[in-house]
């Protein structure tokens, strides 16, 4: 039996092929709603490189993604013949897209709702893109934000090693974890676990203090996440068990949490301020879209 046409663009559209959705999007934030096949009045020549069913494709969009795509192939430009290919993909799109808005698809089809929703939002932001932060705007961000940017400070650590030889039993896993509960009493007591006899110091660490994370990579993993649950300088971790053996680990010294100067934040502190600017921007538009419709929710069940 021959598919029909609808099924046949469902599925095709279901299955992804949507990447000319978002500039459709796009097209719908600038300009309202596509109009209905063959009544779409044709641009001015030079303004798109083709028109399906009097429905434009822009020659600044086609450029642009002629440019995305060379610089995806490692090329300067597309010659003529990859130029045509792709226009022809594009026209095979606006007419996959035509048809899906035709069967409704961008309403029920999760992937074509976000697609769009996803474009008309780049959109709203692009159109307030290229404002930088006036340097008072970064300041008073800075003073409002300051937690945030706080960092723990440095620690200076002790930490040592009861192996177990690869293939011991039981009863030899059962001892050295009796010597390191053992050597932790004793680090509790004063004692360095540098003097610890039938320990090893695993690995060379820093003397100076050095941030926390600085120390996932010189640690098993198991003696990181004991270290990382001590709080005050002095305490000793309970024997935690690696694929080594067992671990003691203490905390000799922690430097106070600090927080960078302002000129150390600057990226981050611009990245933010843009970010917000967005958000509002989309904040804006979608209060002034609900003042131009009517909203009604139902009671909730029950």
């Amino acid at each position: 039996m021959k598919e029909t046409a609808a099924p046949r663009a469902r599925r095709w559209l279901a299955a992804g092929a949507l990447a000319g959705v978002a500039l459709a999007a796009l097209a719908l934030l600038r300009g309202g709603e596509p109009a209905a096949p063959g009544t779409a009045p044709a641009p001015p020549e030079g303004d798109a490189v083709a028109w399906v069913d009097g429905e434009p494709i822009s020659r600044e969009a086609f450029a642009r993604l002629a440019a995305q795509v060379a610089r995806q192939r490692g090329d300067l430009e597309l010659d003529a013949a990859a130029r045509g290919e792709l226009l022809e993909r594009l026209i095979d799109e606006e007419l996959l897209l035509r048809e899906g808005l035709a069967l409704g698809l961008a309403r029920r089809e999760p992937t074509a709702r976000r697609a769009i929703v996803s474009a008309v939002v780049e959109g709203i932001g692009a159109e307030g893109g290229g404002a930088e932060p006036e340097p008072a705007a970064l300041e008073a961000l800075y003073a409002e934000t300051r937690e945030q940017w706080r960092r723990p400070g440095g620690v200076r650590i002790e930490a040592a090693l009861v192996p177990v030889p690869a293939g011991s039993g039981p009863a030899e896993d059962t001892a050295a974890r009796s010597r390191a509960l053992a050597l932790a009493g004793r680090a509790r007591a004063g004692e360095p676990l540098a003097a610890a006899e039938g320990a090893l110091l695993r690995p060379p660490l820093p003397e100076a203090p050095v941030p926390l994370e600085a120390l996932r990579a010189r640690l098993a993993a198991p003696a990181f996440e004991a270290l990382a649950g001590l709080v005050a300088p002095g305490e000793v971790s309970e024997p935690v068990r690696s694929a080594e053996g067992w671990w003691v680990v203490r905390l000799v010294a922690r430097e106070p949490d600090e927080v960078p100067p302002l000129d150390a934040l600057l990226p981050e502190l611009r990245n933010l301020w843009v970010q917000r600017q967005h958000e509002r921007g989309i904040r804006a538009h979608l209060d002034a879209l609900r003042e131009r419709v009517e909203i009604q929710i139902a009671e909730p069940e029950g």
